[in-house]
């Protein structure tokens, strides 16, 4: 269904009073199916008629003394009691508009004896009465439409298809995808079980969105906010939730690249600074083993990182905590190909650093093997020479950079470069990878974990 209503009339008496009443409902968000909202130049007046016809979910009949003498309304009239006859459900809503009961009755028996709304009594008494019928209290479904529009997406008709999608989103655990949020409690009221089925529709859609406008933690703070503000409600969840948004894009985190965020994850830094002032436990996740200085999702922040270990900070980064969030969007090398390129230079410099630091210490880019819910994968292209050398040595002086071995990383980083958009060559970024260190740092990883 495309509409809510179809209405029936007649020209003649479309300026006093069809108009206004077309205009009042579609204020009352209602989906009103009138010529002059859905014809264009060009249209087929029948076809179009055809689809109004069929695609209501009601017909509003204007009766009135130039509707009796008129062929066209009284065929659209026609379609109308065909739907409701096949349907066995009452479709057709009348009003009498400067007619009588004997007007009616003499036109037609039928609907004489149907309840009509009376346009006399003016034009407040007949919206009131139409929206007992389109809008009745208590439906779960229209409470979650009129909930969707008052945040600002006008949704289908609540007998599309579209909302089926969104009650089986609600009821799925499909909205713990990437920017997920946690939805409201299905309740027990209609008012409670639309506010959820609303939530969940816009969820949806922003699940939807995210992916084709490749947000992701590599994605430039202005970039992100943008995106969170194009989306209805969106802006709504990550106010009310921003230790989500912090997982999601954690590059917000970063003072003064939070925008309208900044003072919830201020409020929240500050919070688990003093939580930790409290913790004297010692752990391994930081660089001298004593107690972090405030929890990993606000080290970014942090003037010394919280005190964490870089390998620790950047997996978070990537991938979010363990058994938490699904945030990693691409594979772990496509990630320290950006940050080797200029794209990532809106990085401030020593968080830059310290996370390409942690991408040395966590030799991740050595896996062969991606993470089952990265969605991007990239083909087989690379022949595996430099690992398969790398793991023959026994140390990194014993180690040959062959020209197999830069074939094969520039190999893998020209798919990256295509895949991010990148300016630089696969061959730059190749020496940029060398020259950071990453091959000796994958050696005096393998050394240490020798001596254990």
């Amino acid at each position: 269904m495309l509409y809510d209503v179809f209405i029936c009339h007649t020209s003649e008496d479309k300026d006093d009073f069809v108009r206004p009443l077309a205009k009042r409902l579609k204020k009352k968000h209602i989906e009103v199916w009138f010529d002059e909202f859905c014809l264009k130049p060009g249209d087929s007046i029948r076809r179009k008629i055809d689809v109004g016809l069929s695609k209501s979910r009601y017909g509003i009949v204007v009766l009135s003394k130039n509707f009796f003498n008129k062929g066209w309304p009284q065929w659209e009239l026609d379609g109308l009691a065909q739907r409701q006859n096949s349907e066995n459900s009452n479709i057709i809503i009348p009003i009498w508009y400067k007619v009588t009961h004997s007007d009616v009755l003499s036109y037609s028996p039928p609907l004489a004896d149907k309840k009509a709304i009376l346009a006399e009594k003016g034009i407040n008494h007949v919206i009131s009465e139409l929206l007992r019928v389109i809008k009745p209290e208590g439906s779960t479904l229209l409470i979650a439409r009129d909930r969707v529009l008052e945040l600002g997406f006008e949704p289908p008709v609540v007998t599309d298809d579209w909302w089926l999608d969104a009650a089986e989103f609600s009821g799925s655990s499909y909205y713990w995808e990437r920017w997920g949020f946690p939805l409201p409690n299905w309740g027990k009221t209609p008012s409670e079980r639309g506010e959820r089925l609303a939530w969940a529709a816009l969820e949806m859609m922003w699940q939807s969105a995210i992916e084709d406008a490749d947000i992701s933690q590599i994605t430039h703070p202005i970039e992100v906010l943008k995106f969170i503000e194009s989306q209805p409600g969106l802006t709504i969840k990550c106010h009310q939730h921003p230790e989500y948004l912090a997982a999601y894009a954690p590059q917000l985190t970063i003072k003064g690249f939070g925008g309208e965020f900044e003072k919830d994850f201020e409020a929240l830094y500050e919070q688990s600074v003093f939580r930790c002032k409290t913790n004297l436990g010692g752990t391994g996740l930081t660089i001298d083993g004593s107690p972090p200085l405030c929890d990993e999702r606000w080290a970014l922040r942090h003037p010394t990182f919280g005190n964490y270990k870089p390998s620790f900070i950047t997996c978070d980064f990537i991938q979010g905590e363990l058994m938490g969030l699904p945030v990693i969007v691409y594979e772990h090398i496509d990630y320290i190909v950006w940050f080797l390129s200029n794209q990532s230079s809106w990085i401030p410099r020593k968080i830059h650093k310290y996370l390409i630091e942690g991408f040395k210490e966590w030799p991740v880019w050595t896996w062969p093997k991606r993470q089952a819910h990265v969605k991007i994968v990239a083909p087989d292209n690379s022949t595996g020479v430099l690992f398969i050398t790398m793991f023959d040595a026994k140390t990194y002086d014993k180690f040959k950079l062959t020209k197999d071995c830069i074939n094969d990383i520039e190999s893998r980083f020209n798919y990256t470069t295509k895949l991010l958009g990148l300016t630089e060559t696969a061959v730059i970024l190749t020496q940029r990878f060398i020259n950071s260190g990453f091959i000796e740092a994958w050696f005096k990883d393998k050394a240490a974990n020798l001596k254990y």
